[in-house]
């Protein structure tokens, strides 16, 4: 069975993903998992500096999803060390839900 699930994205085939609501897919599909995530390599305040679509429609596309799928997290994680970090630590707290312990704490 399925645990946990992280979909990590750059930036810019975050904002594509939201443009051409492929996001919308993998959100539904990630709702289905009991613990599941969108990771995001780059900052929120950048959705307000694209040059080639309206900030506006971005930042409410965002909006909706997160309200429609409330169960699915979305983070920025400013760079692909802050992702992969994050990550790392969503899927390991994710296994010491259902498994018990701390492997985090184990692996140190």
């Amino acid at each position: 069975m399925l645990t946990a699930v992280v979909e990590r994205k750059t930036f810019a085939k975050f904002v594509a993903s939201l443009s051409d609501g492929t996001l919308t897919f993998q959100m539904q599909r990630l709702s289905e998992v009991p613990a599941a995530a969108v990771v995001v390599e780059g900052r929120y305040s950048d959705l307000f500096k694209l040059k080639h679509v309206p900030a506006a429609f971005i930042a409410d596309e965002l909006a909706r999803l997160q309200v429609r799928y409330p169960e699915v997290q979305v983070d920025f994680a400013d760079a692909r060390r802050f992702a992969e970090e994050w990550t790392y630590r969503f899927l390991a707290a994710a296994l010491s839900d259902t498994k018990g312990g701390d492997p985090v704490a184990e692996t140190r």
